[in-house]
């Protein structure tokens, strides 16, 4: 099954016409090591990353992959510091593109 990605896609764009730094990762960007295995492969894995403020950490990032909260949907997970501190999680999920703007656009306020 061919995963929604529209709501990624609209994210990726909105960083691209703010000029916010990201990495994007897709599953077939994912080459098969010792490291990195079939299984992890099989997560159908589609990731945007803002860096954070070292070279080995991100600010935050948005995923829809296998397993995450809402990606049968199409619909979007987070992680790190646009997630809603009242949350009680260190994730939210079932977000739409909007919603992940949204959070953006008050961190950046």
């Amino acid at each position: 099954m061919k995963r929604d990605l529209t709501q990624l896609n609209r994210v990726e764009q909105y960083l691209k016409d703010k000029g916010i730094p990201y990495e994007r990762f897709d599953n077939e960007d994912i080459p098969l090591s010792p490291t990195i295995t079939y299984a992890l492969k099989e997560m159908e894995r589609h990731q945007i990353c803002v860096p954070g403020y070292s070279a080995q950490s991100r600010e935050w990032d948005v995923i829809c992959q296998r397993g995450s909260y809402g990606a049968e949907e199409g619909l979007l997970e987070i992680y790190g510091s646009i997630v809603d501190p009242n949350a009680g999680d260190s994730v939210e999920g079932w977000l739409t593109a909007d919603d992940v703007i949204a959070r953006i656009e008050g961190r950046r306020g």
